[in-house]
């Protein structure tokens, strides 16, 4: 090879292996970019590199768990001066649902997830995380809060972090199970009698709403709306947000706000890629993460405000139980929850109980 082939090869080669550092895009195993040591450099102070952070999702933009994920975008790119880069995919572009999310946070595909609480326990494989969908264990959120940031919740959390790549940054919800039926109002278990019911494909949810009285009917949520609208299924139980985005005020009109089921929400990032940034950059990281959970707090309590009044303007009967009503609902659930209490385990449930004063 003569010297001007030579220098041609030599530059080709440099040129190739700048785009496949390139393509790395600041991305390694973890999906970060990071120095020899991990840490910035060797006495462990801030370097320049940047890590970047991709967080799926199934729900599209507008949707308030997506507003959750920009806020964290903004408030962990600001403060760490573009060290930290934020990608969001939403709308399922990297996976199909909760339980993908949390087998790519896993693989180190994505850095972080957040998921609803029983994801924890069915693909998790953590049976306690199973006690935050017993129905009418909570009478506010702050209770809600009191189990998940206590004791227990941190045995969990510990169970958690052991069976999974996961490390847990804090916990949210997006909404309470209410009803929506196209009948009449209800006001106590009694009024569901012969009612087919729409829920979730869960022991636990389709046991509540069979003891209530009604016909639990585990359809897909994309079937719901032309369910109740050829009369397949007479209601559903979801949170109020959702049946208004979904637009089931069209062909449904009689809500019971019963809060029956909280939904919390688990923010996860993958703990290596966590213990893989430096000390300056973790930091950051649970500021934002603190900042944006308090703010995903406040953010679905206004949307469950706004979701009645907008309810409400398009003609929906909205029935808000009385304290004694939903002493009621609340009694009539104990056989659902005894035959089911085995999914937490009789002991986490008593846990739960002897926290809460109950």
């Amino acid at each position: 090879m003569n010297i001007k082939k030579l220098n041609g090869f030599l530059i080709t080669t440099i040129l190739a292996l700048m785009l496949v550092l390139a393509g790395c895009g600041g991305s390694s195993e973890t999906g970060s970019s990071q120095s020899d040591n991990g840490n910035g450099n060797e006495n462990g102070s801030a370097s320049e590199e940047t890590y970047t952070i991709r967080i799926p999702a199934v729900v599209n933009e507008e949707n308030f768990v997506a507003i959750g994920f920009k806020k964290f975008q903004e408030l962990a790119e600001e403060k760490s001066d573009g060290r930290l880069k934020v990608d969001l995919y939403l709308n399922g572009t990297l996976s199909a649902s909760n339980e993908e999310d949390l087998q790519l946070l896993n693989d180190g595909s994505v850095e972080m997830i957040g998921m609803p609480s029983f994801v924890g326990a069915q693909a998790g494989g953590v049976d306690g995380f199973n006690i935050y969908d017993f129905p009418f264990l909570y009478d506010t959120r702050d209770d809600f809060y009191e189990v998940a940031e206590g004791p227990l919740g941190q045995e969990l959390t510990a169970s958690f972090e052991q069976a999974t790549g996961g490390k847990i940054l804090g916990y949210y919800d997006i909404g309470g199970l209410s009803l929506l039926n196209s009948n009449h109002t209800i006001k106590q278990p009694s009024d569901l009698n012969g009612l087919n019911i729409r829920t979730p494909q869960s022991s636990l949810f389709m046991d509540t709403i069979s003891v209530m009285g009604g016909n639990p009917t585990p359809i897909t949520f994309a079937e719901v709306y032309t369910s109740l609208q050829q009369g397949t299924i007479d209601g559903l139980t979801t949170t109020l947000p959702l049946m208004y985005d979904s637009q089931f005020f069209e062909v449904s009109k009689y809500l019971t706000v019963t809060n029956h089921v909280l939904i919390p929400y688990v923010l996860v990032i993958n703990e290596n890629f966590f213990e893989g940034l430096p000390e300056d950059l973790q930091a950051i990281l649970l500021e934002s993460a603190d900042e944006m959970i308090q703010f995903s707090r406040d953010l679905v309590v206004e949307h469950e405000v706004t979701a009645i009044e907008k309810l409400k303007e398009e003609g929906v009967e909205v029935y808000e139980l009385t304290p004694e009503e939903f002493q009621v609902f609340s009694e009539s659930v104990q056989p659902a929850i005894e035959k089911n209490i085995d999914l937490a385990g009789a002991d986490v449930y008593e846990k739960a109980l002897e926290l809460l004063g109950k």
